[in-house]
This record gives C-alpha cells, structure tokens and sequence, in this order.
C-alpha cells in the first residue's frame, strides 16, 4: 500500500465540544495509522500558538495552519506566508480608531494588548494554551511576521466597519457574528495542503481530509478522498466522498478503522 496522508480539522471534527477533550478512540486510531507507515496532519485556521497541547501531545507528523499561510513537518516550518506588512499596519489603525479589538498571528505565538477582554474571554472557551498569548511586545516588529489576525466586534456598527477594512485580505465571519478571522485572499487550507503534497512528493489521490465547517471548503475540493463529519455543514456534506459520523459518536475513529484495519 501506498504511503497516505490524512488532514485533520480541529473543532468538531477532532475535538468534541460537548466533552472538551479528543476522545481516546480518535487518538488511538491515528497512532494506529501512523504505526502503518501513513501521516497523520492538523489542517486549521488557527496558528501554532492556538493549537493546546492536549492536541500536540497526540504526536501529528505536521501542521496546516493559519487557513494555510503556515505548514510545519516534524516541528519546522515547511512554509510560512507572511500577511503585506503595510496592510497589516493600515487594517490596525483602522480598528484602533473605533476600538476594535485584535490579535496577532505569528508562526510561534500571538499578540494581543491584555486590555482586549472579549478576544481574553472568547479564547477561555477555545481549548487554546494561555501561555502563548503574549501582551508586551513591539508592534512594528510582529507585524512583518503575521500570518494571520482575529478581530471581535461588539455590535453590528463596529462588525460592519470592520469588514469594510478587510479590502485587501480574506476574512470569516464566526456563527457568534462576533469573532472574525483575517487572512491573505492567497492562502487557504487548500495551498497548504498541496504545498504539503509538493514538499513531501506524495500524489494527490493519497491523500484525504476529515472536516465539517465553512473554512473546510477549499480543502474538500483539493484532496482526493473528502470525508465529511455526520455533524458537517450541508455544504461540507454535498462535497465529500464519505459522511462518517459525528464527532460526538467518534465518527474519525470509526472512518479511520473501516479505512486502515478492515
């Protein structure tokens, strides 16, 4: 058999809300994958810094990250792509000026003034480790290294304002319509994962994904085996191969058994 590469996503697909934790049958699973020789890979919107260490401890042999801006193979950076620094600085005086909060995303760890107390409140419920969130830094100096920012808006007259900034990037509006994600409109889960393929010379009907929200579309229509969680957006459903079930049944260990042990 051939060498296999699957993609993970994180909320809803790997972590179970409902019980704040990666199930022990999903992670046996995927060692038992890895034990035959295929690759287990994190495909996420978050940034390193995001990523806890309940789900590095699992032992992932690389990272999409940043909506693809960033890819990490055992522990180095494959690529990382840098947000246009003088956009970054224009986008920041913007939600400065009407007091929108947001953060920085590097490849290692993100910055946000310890005063942002919704973003602080929010990520409290995100399964993200504190201890990379940083409060005292050089502005100047992170924003050429971003790969990515999260914004949060109080009401719809600061949400509205916000987007009418993101002209130059790509963003996403969380279900909260409170909490957005910005990003370069060149990257996206997609190009991580076929710069993966590239740098690891494995074809791309190896490969696979698992996945359930709006930021999985791009990787859905890349990979050569899209596996949708029983728990998926429609839109998510209508595009994949195989609907497994949910994240609160263990549908990846379920998938991840029928596909490697049967």
């Amino acid at each position: 058999m051939s060498r296999k590469i699957i993609f993970f996503d994180i909320d809803g697909t790997l972590f179970c809300p409902e019980l704040g934790r990666i199930t022990d049958e999903v992670k046996n699973a995927m060692k038992s994958v890895q034990k035959q020789g295929h690759l287990c890979f994190v495909a996420s919107g978050r940034p390193y810094g995001f990523i806890a260490e309940n789900v590095k401890e699992i032992g992932f042999d690389g990272y999409v990250l940043a909506n693809g801006a960033n890819v990490k193979y055992h522990n180095k950076d494959l690529t990382a792509r840098y947000l246009n620094p003088e956009k970054v600085k224009e986008l920041t005086e913007c939600l400065k000026s009407k007091n929108i909060e947001y953060i920085l995303q590097t490849p290692t760890l993100c910055y946000l003034n310890q005063s942002n107390q919704c973003l602080l409140d929010f990520y409290s419920h995100c399964n993200i480790d504190f201890h990379n969130l940083c409060y005292q830094y050089d502005e100047e100096d992170i924003i050429k290294r971003t790969v990515k920012m999260e914004a949060w808006t109080k009401n719809q007259e600061e949400l509205d304002y916000a987007i009418s900034c993101f002209q130059s990037f790509s963003y996403e509006l969380h279900p909260d319509h409170h909490s957005l994600e910005i990003y370069s409109n060149e990257v996206s889960k997609a190009t991580g994962i076929l710069d993966v393929l590239h740098e690891l010379n494995i074809d791309i009907k190896d490969s696979y994904c698992f996945g359930d929200g709006p930021n999985d579309v791009e990787m859905f229509e890349t990979v050569g085996h899209p596996i949708a969680m029983g728990n998926a957006i429609e839109d998510i459903k209508k595009r994949a191969e195989i609907i497994c079930p949910s994240v609160q049944e263990n549908g990846v260990a379920i998938q991840l058994e029928k596909m490697f042990n049967e």
